[in-house]
């Protein structure tokens, strides 16, 4: 994989960034030119796509071993990633209600590192290409395949965020794992650093389980924007 030996990692970064934004602009604006072009657009999309998969879980397990710790791909985006490759390659449209709410989260990918400023020069373009893909996602499926959002999907998607996400504690807990990072639990974890997991003495995991709860909250949030504004261009359109 390229790990930008030959590139200023931050100023690919930046490069990412402008990209993603023009591309959104550019799903708007050149709609005609997509949709005529959508079948060439399609096959490329899954190559990026399906080369990030054998990227990640091909090549890497080749070269380091599998590791059960890293490999599954049990966190948000990956899964995501995973849908949309199959979306690409099946078209079934019974996967874009899920791809929509959950695809724009990759937005956080874009202009968030992973992690501190410093952990960019560690993003290999595997990251990347998942991440702006399916932040570029809910555009694509709103004006250029005509999927058009309501609140039912809203609701079911976030229901399931929550309780995927409140299924791995325990499993975490008992294999040793960090899945969808409820322990980890980044910013929270930074914001409310002296949350106890006990209660009476008895290990209830309530820092993860607060950490779901803000998660799950603050992507509704997230995906209830995203409904109004997308749902109100397909209204008007």
């Amino acid at each position: 994989m390229l790990y930008f030996d030959f590139i200023n990692p931050y100023l690919w970064y930046i490069t990412i960034i402008i990209l993603y934004f023009t591309s959104v602009f550019f799903i708007f604006l050149r709609k005609d030119f997509i949709t005529r072009n959508q079948n060439y657009i399609r096959v490329f999309i899954m190559v990026l796509l399906i080369w990030s998969q054998l990227a990640r879980y091909g090549f890497s397990i080749i070269r380091d071993g599998f590791n059960p710790e890293i490999y599954f791909p049990f966190f948000i985006c990956r899964i995501s990633s995973l849908v949309l490759t199959y979306y690409f390659i099946t078209k079934d449209r019974k996967v874009e209600s899920f791809l929509f709410y959950w695809g724009i989260l990759g937005v956080a990918g874009v202009l968030y590192p992973n992690g501190p400023i410093s952990n960019i020069a560690n993003l290999t373009e595997t990251f990347y290409i998942d991440h702006v893909l399916l932040a570029l996602t809910p555009f694509y499926l709103v004006v250029i395949e005509g999927f058009k959002p309501n609140k039912t999907n809203l609701r079911q998607t976030t229901l399931l965020m929550m309780i995927l996400l409140l299924l791995f504690i325990p499993i975490n807990e008992y294999f040793g794992t960090d899945y969808f990072y409820t322990k980890d639990q980044s910013v929270f974890r930074v914001l409310f650093p002296k949350i106890s997991d006990t209660i009476f003495g008895v290990n209830i995991h309530l820092s993860s389980i607060l950490y779901v709860i803000a998660h799950t909250l603050c992507a509704y949030c997230f995906f209830n924007l995203e409904y109004r504004l997308l749902h109100r261009y397909k209204t008007e359109v």
